[in-house]
This record gives structure tokens, C-alpha cells and sequence, in this order.
């Protein structure tokens, strides 16, 4: 019975202990714990860079389609992607 004398006042205080097993719940059992807003936190990020790279590609792309009615921005482009060449020209593939 000592021992139960000796705890402070504060924590014998039944609201206390229900805002603590409140607080406890909260944080570890409900749905929105703190593990999933972790996740969460965690899929923003990806997310975010996600937005940055698609940004930088629609960027890219854009200027592509500006050039593509220029004639050698064209065969330029042919001769790096698709191998193509002029006549009379050889092409030599380094790995």
C-alpha cells in the first residue's frame, strides 16, 4: 500500500489516464497512426519527384515539338535514333 501512497497525485487523476490511453491510442492503434502518416509523408516525396522529372520530360518535349518542322533538327535526330543516313555515308556503331 506504501507503493500506491508514494505515486503523485497527478497520476492517480482518472482524467489524466484517460487523456494518456486516449493519447497512447491515438498515436499507435488508430487507422491514422503515426506509422501511416509516416508512409504518407513518405509517398509525397516520391510523388513530388515524380511531378519534377514529368515536369522536366514535358519540357523536353515541348521543345521537340517546336523543332519539328525544322529540316535538320530532323535528320539530326533520324541519324541519332534511328541510325539513318545519307547516301554514300557509312556508319560505324561503337559500343
Amino acid at each position: 500500500m506504501k507503493f500506491i501512497q508514494d505515486i503523485p497525485t497527478v497520476f492517480k487523476n482518472r482524467y489524466f489516464l484517460v487523456s494518456i490511453g486516449f493519447v497512447v491510442w491515438i498515436s499507435f492503434f488508430d487507422h491514422y497512426n503515426f506509422f501511416f502518416h509516416a508512409e504518407l509523408v513518405k509517398q509525397k516525396d516520391e510523388l513530388k519527384q515524380e511531378l519534377f522529372r514529368l515536369k522536366k520530360e514535358t519540357a523536353k518535349n515541348k521543345i521537340f515539338l517546336r523543332n519539328l518542322n525544322n529540316n535538320e533538327f530532323m535528320e539530326k535526330f533520324a541519324r541519332e535514333h534511328y541510325l539513318m543516313k545519307k547516301k554514300g555515308e557509312d556508319i560505324f556503331m561503337l559500343d
